[in-house]
């Protein structure tokens, strides 16, 4: 493998600090002899990294003063970018939905290309540069940590973007999201109607960690405060495994000494594994415990039994979030910040 050129690693780094903000807009930066200094190379090496930053327009120079970051606008190249970039969760979607599909109906009609990267995408050299590259983003946050810095970034960088699944609060950015809360309230009122006489929520990410979480809890407690039961949670703690959530519930099952219980569950993943491991246990699923999951992914039709989950519609979300990421590029108003999108229940076997 060919060695880097020192310029180059120079010029990379400074780049880096002038799109992320830690060189502001009409602020010097280092100069000839400063960078020498630091990088230990000649000043030949440290002028070639500041005319590479000169030649992309990211600096100017004025005699005998220094480097200066130039203003944003005058560093964003002039002519269209078509392409647009949907960062995803996982490299591997299945079961997360069709997004894709929905977001590529929506530019039908427009000059735009689709560009999907995953999270871990996020970590590399390329990722520090999206203006230069894509006029525009529709994200999947996943880590709130990780989101913040790289929405912050799109800021810095002038980027629009559009949120998908889940709003950050202090974000102002448009974002498409399921209605968590009423897939909560559906999912609960489904074991209700069915006769189980307790319903539990359980979780594998917390109450707080996630929006979309968040709300369909909401849309639980406004069910079961509505029927006169007594709410209750099982979430998983950050040293506890998935396993040993899974024998807090069989746990409370057991303790509580109820007929029956109903098991709602943040997804389909959590209801499948929890699925598993009750039945494993001796547990009759359908009649003695009730499962309802949530997002409809593929492989509720293929356990035994079914389950029964609540299904969001990703095609029109991410149909949406197209839509709305056009706006923002043919700055067009944006009706609202938050758009919400229906979702229904599919009743089968584990309930």
């Amino acid at each position: 493998m060919s060695k880097q050129p020192l310029y180059k690693k120079i010029y990379q780094e400074l780049k880096k600090d002038i799109l992320t903000g830690v060189y502001l807009e009409e602020t010097q930066v280092p100069t000839e002899l400063e960078l020498s200094e630091k990088y230990e190379v000649s000043r030949i090496t440290s002028k070639r990294a500041l005319m590479e930053l000169e030649a992309e327009g990211l600096i100017y120079r004025v005699r005998g003063k220094g480097s200066f970051v130039k203003q944003r606008q005058e560093t964003m190249p002039q002519e269209k970018k078509n392409t647009l970039l949907f960062i995803m969760p996982f490299a591997q979607n299945e079961g997360l939905g069709n997004y894709a599909e929905g977001i590529l109906a929506s530019l039908n009609t427009s000059d735009y290309r689709l560009h999907m990267q995953s999270h871990d995408w996020l970590q590399t050299e390329d990722a520090l540069y999206l203006s230069s590259d894509y006029a525009g983003v529709i994200y999947y946050p996943i880590n709130m940590q990780e989101s913040i810095d790289f929405l912050y970034q799109c800021h810095m960088q002038n980027i629009p973007v559009v949120l998908l699944d889940k709003q950050i609060e202090k974000i102002h950015y448009p974002c498409v999201v399921a209605d968590n809360e009423s897939g909560g309230s559906l999912a609960s009122k489904e074991l209700i109607s069915k006769g189980y006489d307790e319903v539990i929520f359980v979780s594998g990410t917390g109450l707080t960690e996630s929006s979309s979480v968040r709300d369909r809890y909401m849309g639980y407690l406004s069910a079961v405060y509505e029927a006169s039961l007594t709410p209750q949670h099982i979430v998983k703690t950050p040293l506890q495994t998935m396993d040993q959530l899974f024998e807090s519930v069989y746990d409370v099952i057991c303790h509580n000494k109820k007929e029956s219980v109903g098991l709602v569950c943040e997804n389909d993943i959590v209801a499948i594994r929890l699925m598993t491991y009750l039945k494993q246990q001796g547990m009759d699923i359908g009649d003695e415990i009730g499962i309802i999951g949530f997002d409809n992914i593929q492989a509720t039709q293929l356990v035994d039994p079914p389950l029964t989950t609540i299904a969001q519609d990703f095609y029109r979300m991410g149909e949406v979030a197209g839509e709305l990421l056009l706006k923002q590029l043919n700055k067009e108003p944006v009706d609202s910040l938050v758009n919400v999108i229906p979702v229904s229940i599919i009743p089968r076997q584990s309930t």
